[in-house]
């Protein structure tokens, strides 16, 4: 099989496999599929190889792949409000997701809808139908998380929060689930403990908002989006303005412009600036398209904020740790601000792509036998060398450019567009936290100096190879990255940082599995390039970065 034909086949595998992790909370029908994807790639082994391989691919992509896009696209659509397009989505979806609540589930998404539009006598009706017990008038155990879900965002999206409340308390009572154990039962089951918390706040508790979140931050028990909406609530409601900004930038990037200034505006509010915030809110009332911030705000401007005089001394203790972890997590986040200015990697990526380009159509203008390099399949070829592909024997022979050139070229579409991804998220990630000076020093002593490993060692060893590709400066920056997060690990005690810097050993781990199973990629280039790029990123971070001002936290 050729370089694409593998690579699919180790994305299918590994896709699979996650999804069946024990700590996975996919639908069963993924699992099921995923299951089945395995099986037929193992049979590829021992019968029809190219066949197994065609249609083990083609059921992951049916199966698996697709319905997961087609989740995600679903979860946008309700996390933007768009309750009767995700009901028709929904509607679609069941067919290939049955199981686990999806067959019902765009009747919730529509009763949603209805109850925006102010018709909840209609959406009750069709939520009563959905109850356990009441499932097409038979017998139901338990409702599942996706009706959960549903129907905390009937509550949410209607801000009946003092009736969200009541219900939580009702499913508390169910679950036989004491308060304490509240982030362990729900933190996972999308956003209904954030929901019950903002619901708190919102009715007045917000001393009990502040000390259940203060507890989720210490104890991990949620996941870090939610973890982070809650932290925004808290500081929101307590007037911190600019670390709501910052959390917005940063952290909460993903979130629409909406949600980022319905919530800047009531931190404005709770620190006392009415006129501007509520000027803001009236604007952002008429310009907005989501039904929900526009339901958020004529609740913000007819109900008071929660009042701070009730908070005492360890009240304003948490909220100032939660702010400090907050400022921390925003330096550590592995997403890049959406302004962030990264303009180096911008044009490394149009450099590699420019270069594939002229590859490409020089072979189809030509049409020279000799250079049978299928640029779309990836079927490496010695003619890599007519573009300046590594050989040692030429490079030692004095031609010392290849060294160079060779981290520009690519010998597939697959293996070009793997490489950009990675450069586009690794890279973005280093150049905004060294600068585009070290960044650009780092990506090409990387770059220059996994090909001279690479010569070296083929040298040593006799290997008649020709290599190219700009992974061993792609993998240089995953290196600079574990350096940036172990420094803020050791040297501030950030958690994130923690957190992120095992993230990057889990991902050196992957590659290393990666590279043991593909024959067309070079062990010796991707791991001298990350760690070249883990040395000099420890380096640079000695000389004016903005780590070395990390405020330190106290220990726990």
């Amino acid at each position: 099989m050729n370089f694409t034909n593998i690579v699919l086949v180790q994305i299918a595998i590994f896709y699979c496999l996650a999804i069946l992790l024990p700590t996975s909370r996919s639908n069963s029908s993924l699992k099921i599929a995923a299951i089945v994807v395995l099986i037929i790639l193992s049979m590829s082994w021992y019968y029809q190889p190219v066949l197994m391989m065609k249609i083990g691919i083609g059921v992951w992509i049916g199966l698996v792949l697709f319905p997961m896009m087609m989740l995600r696209r679903l979860e946008s659509l309700v996390r933007n409000s768009q309750y009767l397009a995700a009901s028709r989505l929904a509607r679609r979806l069941r067919w290939l997701i049955p199981t686990d609540g999806m067959w019902t589930y765009h009747h919730l998404l529509a009763g949603i809808a209805l109850a925006q539009a102010g018709q909840l006598d209609l959406a009750h009706a069709i939520f009563d139908r959905y109850q356990p017990g009441n499932i097409a008038g038979k017998k139901s155990s338990k409702p599942t998380d996706l009706s959960r879900s549903a129907t905390a965002l009937l509550y949410r999206s209607t801000d009946r929060w003092q009736e969200y409340i009541v219900w939580m308390q009702e499913q508390m009572t169910q679950l036989r689930l004491p308060s304490s154990e509240l982030g362990v039962a729900l933190g996972n089951r999308g956003m209904i403990l954030v929901y019950y918390l903002r619901a708190l706040a919102e009715t007045g508790d917000l001393r009990r908002c502040i000390a259940e979140v203060a507890k989720l931050d210490r104890s991990g028990q949620i996941n870090s989006q939610s973890l982070n909406i809650l932290k925004m609530y808290v500081l929101a409601y307590c007037g911190r303005v600019e670390v709501v900004e910052q959390s917005c930038q940063s952290l909460l990037a993903t979130e629409s412009a909406d949600v980022h200034q319905f919530w800047i505006s009531t931190a404005e509010l709770a620190a006392g600036d009415v006129e501007n915030a509520t000027e803001q809110l009236i604007q952002l009332r008429h310009e907005t398209h989501d039904s929900c911030i526009e339901q958020d705000i004529d609740w913000r401007l007819s109900q008071p904020l929660p009042d701070l005089a009730k908070l005492n001394q360890f009240d304003w203790e948490a909220v100032a740790q939660i702010e400090a972890t907050v400022g921390q997590d925003a330096r550590y986040t592995s997403q890049t601000p959406i302004d962030a200015a990264t303009p180096v990697t911008n044009a490394l990526i149009a450099i590699n792509i420019l270069v594939f380009g002229v590859e490409l159509l020089w072979q189809l203008k030509t049409g020279n036998q000799d250079f049978n390099t299928n640029l779309w399949a990836g079927d490496k070829d010695a003619t890599f060398n007519l573009w300046g592909g590594l050989t040692a024997s030429l490079v030692l022979a004095g031609q010392w450019w290849r060294i160079i050139t060779a981290n520009f070229l690519h010998m597939g579409i697959v293996h070009l567009g793997l490489n950009m991804l990675g450069l586009f998220y690794l890279g973005k990630f280093v150049e905004h936290r060294l600068g585009s000076g070290r960044y650009l020093f780092a990506y090409l002593l990387a770059g220059f100096g996994s090909m001279a490993a690479i010569v070296y060692i083929d040298t040593k060893l006799m290997i008649p190879n020709t290599t190219v590709g700009a992974s061993g400066a792609i993998m240089g920056m995953l290196g600079t990255m574990g350096a940036i997060h172990l420094s803020g690990w050791r040297k501030s005690k950030v958690a994130a940082a923690r957190q992120q810097f095992q993230t990057v050993l889990f991902s050196v781990v992957l590659q290393y599995v990666f590279d043991r199973t593909n024959g067309h990629t070079s062990i010796v280039g991707h791991f001298s390039g990350l760690i070249i790029g883990f040395l000099v990123g420890l380096v640079l971070l000695q000389f004016g970065t903005k780590d070395k001002d990390l405020p330190r936290l106290p220990s726990a």
